[in-house]
């Protein structure tokens, strides 16, 4: 009876544990984000230079979520290409991040160099910004407003999903 009591309280405990881990690290869906305060991002480029998502205060962010090993990824990167090196885009105030999910430096600069990107990486080596959005699966782009929220949250890349990102910048970057 001793080992049955023992054994109940080391279940509730670990399931106690768990539910509040689960409350810290992001346990709601990244598309609850919208219209939200968007979590910071402090991460360093592959170059080694630290970013702040609260430094970009006034400028549209656009946060893209992915790694060299996604085919939908890779499928999303020629887009992502596109948006980081449209200059009427930077001149309204875009700023484009991708942010790589836990893959090593040199794998990351050898697949960039590869396929000819120039877009910003920040390495996301420990996972910490993806948790913070609540990423579940990548590529996940997320748009944040100049006022510093969430304005629109796009999970996967496929038919369409160039025009829908690209209009919600355009709406982004109109708003003042």
């Amino acid at each position: 009876m001793r080992n049955l009591f023992t054994l109940a309280a080391l279940v509730a405990l670990v399931l106690a544990i768990g539910s509040v881990q689960a409350q810290t690290v992001g346990s709601y869906d990244t598309m609850e984000l919208s219209g939200q305060p968007a979590p910071e991002i402090a991460l360093k480029t592959l170059a080694g230079k630290e970013v702040k998502l609260s430094d970009q205060k006034g400028k549209v962010v656009m946060v893209d979520m992915w790694a060299t090993w996604c085919p939908p990824c890779r499928a999303s990167l020629p887009h992502v290409q596109e948006v980081a090196t449209n200059k009427a885009l930077a001149e309204k105030g875009l700023v484009v991040w991708a942010v790589n999910q836990r893959e090593n430096p040199a794998k990351v600069k050898a697949f960039l160099a590869k396929n000819k990107y120039d877009f910003t990486v920040l390495m996301d080596a420990h996972g910490q910004a993806a948790r913070a959005y609540g990423v579940r699966g990548i590529p996940t782009t997320v748009i944040i407003g100049r006022d510093g929220k969430v304005a629109n949250v796009f999970i996967g890349f496929g038919q369409g999903s160039a025009q829908a990102i690209d209009a919600a910048l355009e709406k982004a970057l109109a708003a003042k």
